[in-house]
C-alpha cells in the first residue's frame, strides 16, 4: 500500500503515527521551513509548525507515475470566510488560488490513484458541497465529524470542527 499526503504541512494530524508507515507514506507540500505561530489575541499559545515534506512538490502537477497510490490524504486551506484570518498563518493561498489548485488537483489525484483508490479530505462542514463540486472525479460517501478540545482556540467561530470526507475514485471505464 502507498499513501500520499498532498498537503502534508507539519504532519500534526498524524501525531507521529505516519512514521510507522515508513516507505509506504509520502508527504508533499509546496512549502518547506519554519511557519511557527506566535501567541496572540487569536491563539492561546505559540505553535511550532515545521514543514518538512518528503518531496517538495505541488498537488497541481504531481511528480508521480499514473495509478501508483492507494490512498490520498488532503488537508487543504479551508474555503470559509471564518478561517480567512486563520489561513494567513498556514498558507498564502487566496480563495481563488485554493479553488484553482483543488480544481487541478482533482485531475492529478485521479491520475495517480489506483482504480477504486480512496481520497480523504479534511474540510470544514460548510464546505462539503463546494469541495464535492470541485472534486468531480470522486464519489464522497462518508463524512466523519471531529470535535476540537475545549480551550483550544479563543474565538467561537474557530471552534468549528472539521469533517473528514471519505471518497472513492469514480470508475473511469463507465464513461468510455
Amino acid at each position: 500500500m502507498l499513501i500520499l499526503d498532498a498537503c502534508v504541512g507539519a504532519e500534526k494530524i498524524y501525531q507521529k503515527r505516519n512514521k510507522l508507515l515508513k516507505d509506504c507514506f509520502i508527504g508533499i507540500d509546496i512549502r518547506k521551513g519554519d511557519f511557527s505561530i506566535p501567541k496572540d489575541n487569536y491563539h492561546l499559545s505559540a505553535s511550532e509548525i515545521i514543514v518538512k515534506p518528503t518531496i517538495l512538490a505541488n498537488m497541481k502537477a504531481l511528480p508521480f507515475r499514473d495509478n501508483i497510490f492507494d490512498v490520498i490524504i488532503c488537508d487543504p486551506p479551508h474555503l470559509s470566510s471564518v478561517t480567512e484570518r486563520y489561513n494567513r498563518y498556514y498558507t498564502s493561498w487566496s480563495k481563488t488560488e485554493t479553488i484553482s489548485t483543488i480544481y487541478r488537483a482533482n485531475t492529478e489525484f485521479a491520475r495517480v490513484l489506483k482504480k477504486n483508490g480512496t481520497l480523504i479530505l479534511k474540510i470544514l462542514p460548510e464546505s462539503i458541497n463546494r469541495y464535492e463540486s470541485l472534486f468531480t472525479n470522486f464519489i464522497f460517501y462518508l463524512p466523519i465529524q471531529t470535535v476540537r478540545p475545549k480551550g483550544c482556540i479563543k474565538t467561537k467561530e474557530a471552534k468549528l470542527a472539521a469533517i473528514w470526507l471519505i471518497g472513492i475514485l469514480k470508475d473511469r471505464t463507465k464513461n468510455e
